[in-house]
C-alpha cells in the first residue's frame, strides 16, 4: 500500500462515533482515507469501581465491526499502551486474535507498533508480519525524534521485526505540541527528522499531530472559534522544507483529543456543543448541560446554517444530520451522534484541504 499526494490518515480510537463516521463516509472519500486505529483501553465502570469488560470482552467485536464499518479497505490498527500487555480468553495476545480474524475476509490491514515497544509485543507483530506479508507501521513520538539515537532506534526495531525500509509505514505521532510560532517548529522539527536519514526509503511517511483541546470546559457558552493549529503548521513545514526532503502526509485525531477517555458522567455535566471544522479553525458553538435539555441542539444547527460556514446538507453525512436538525427534521440525539457529525465532517474538510492545498508528498 503507498499513499497518493491527496490521502488522509485520521487517527481514531475504535469507538462507535469514529467507526460510524468512517462508515459514513462517501465511496469516494473512502478511497482516499486510510485511518491509524487504536484499539482503545478498557471502559470503567464508576459505580461498581471496576473495568465495564474483560480483555476478551472488550476486544471480541472488533473484528465484526471492522468488518462491518470498514471492509477489506486498508489500514493501521494498534493498542493503546494500557492493553499491549492483555491476553484473550484463549491465551492468545491481542493482536495475535484481532489480526488471526481479519485474516479470515482478506483485510488489508497492517500492525502498527510503537518505537518504545517491548520484546514480546515485537515477537507478535514479527509473527502478524510473516504471514500477512503487508510490511508494519512503526509510530515514534516527537519525544522519540529528539533523541540522538533516533535512527538506530527506528533501524533495530524493523530489523527486529524482520522488514526492510520498504516495507515500513513511519508515523510521526507529534502527539498536541506548541505548534507556534509555525516557523521556528518547522526549523525544529525539520532538524530532528534530518536523524532520520532519507526518509525516501519508507515505504510510506506520515505525519500525525493535533491542536483540539483535552477538553472544553473552558470555552464559554455561546460562539466561538478555535484556530487548527497543527494544519496551519502543516502548511508552513511543507514550505519549509529543503529540496528533496520527502513530504509527509497529512494526519490529525479529527476532533477528539489523543487522552481523551470516558468519564463518570455521574459527576460531569457536558454541554451540547457543535464542533465544526472550517478551512484554517473549529466554529464552535456551545450551550449548556445537554442532558435534560437536548432541544437545545436545534438551536445550535440553527445558528450554524446561517453562520456563513455551513457547506450544506449534501457535504456530507455530519452535515445532513445539522441541516436537518436545524429544522427539526431529525432529534437532538445523543452526544455520541454529535462525536460522530462533527468527526464525519471533519474528515471530508480535511480531504477538501488536501485536494486544494498541494500538502502532499
Amino acid at each position: 500500500m503507498i499513499l497518493t499526494k491527496d490521502m488522509y490518515v485520521p487517527a481514531l480510537r475504535w469507538r462507535m462515533a469514529e467507526y460510524q463516521a468512517l462508515l459514513r463516509l462517501s465511496a469516494n472519500a473512502k478511497e482516499r482515507v486510510v485511518p491509524f486505529i487504536t484499539i482503545p483501553e478498557l471502559e470503567f465502570d464508576f459505580d461498581s469501581w471496576k473495568p465495564k469488560k474483560t480483555i476478551h470482552e472488550h476486544v471480541h467485536p472488533f473484528v465484526a465491526r471492522y468488518k462491518n464499518k470498514w471492509g477489506k479497505r486498508p489500514a493501521w490498527i494498534g493498542l493503546h499502551p494500557s492493553i499491549v500487555d492483555g491476553a484473550m480468553g484463549d491465551g492468545r495476545d491481542i493482536l495475535t486474535f484481532v489480526f488471526a480474524g481479519l485474516r479470515e475476509f482478506e483485510a488489508k490491514a497492517i500492525p502498527l507498533i510503537r518505537l518504545d515497544a517491548e520484546s514480546r509485543f515485537q515477537k507478535s507483530v514479527a509473527a502478524i508480519i510473516g504471514q500477512d506479508g503487508q510490511g508494519v507501521a512503526i509510530a515514534a513520538r516527537l519525544e522519540d525524534l529528539m533523541k540522538k539515537d533516533a535512527f538506530s532506534r527506528v533501524v533495530a526495531m524493523f530489523r527486529s521485526l524482520g522488514v526492510d525500509e520498504d516495507e515500513v509505514d513511519l508515523i510521526i505521532d507529534l502527539g498536541e505540541p506548541n505548534f507556534e510560532p509555525y516557523d521556528t517548529f518547522s526549523v525544529a522539527l525539520i532538524a530532528a527528522l534530518r536523524r532520520l536519514g532519507d526518509l525516501n526509503r519508507f515505504r510510506n511517511f506520515v505525519l500525525v499531530g493535533t491542536a483540539i483541546p483535552e477538553t472544553f470546559k473552558g470555552i464559554a457558552k455561546g460562539q466561538d472559534e478555535l484556530p487548527r493549529h497543527d494544519w496551519l503548521f502543516f502548511q508552513t513545514l511543507l514550505s519549509k522544507l529543503p529540496l528533496g526532503m520527502r513530504r509527509p502526509n497529512y494526519g490529525d485525531y479529527t476532533i477528539v483529543h489523543p487522552n481523551f477517555t470516558p468519564q463518570d458522567m455521574r459527576k460531569i455535566k457536558a454541554a451540547g456543543k457543535i464542533v465544526y471544522t472550517t478551512g484554517s479553525s473549529w466554529w464552535v458553538r456551545k450551550g449548556g448541560a445537554f442532558r435534560g435539555n437536548e432541544e437545545q441542539m436545534h438551536e445550535h444547527c440553527n445558528v450554524l446554517v446561517g453562520s456563513g460556514v455551513f457547506k450544506g446538507n449534501d457535504y456530507s453525512y455530519g452535515d445532513d444530520y445539522i441541516g436537518n436538525c436545524a429544522i427539526m427534521k431529525v432529534t437532538p440525539s445523543n452526544l455520541t451522534r454529535w462525536k460522530n457529525v462533527a468527526i464525519n465532517h471533519h474528515m471530508m474538510h480535511v480531504l477538501d484541504d488536501l485536494s486544494t492545498s498541494g500538502a502532499a508528498p
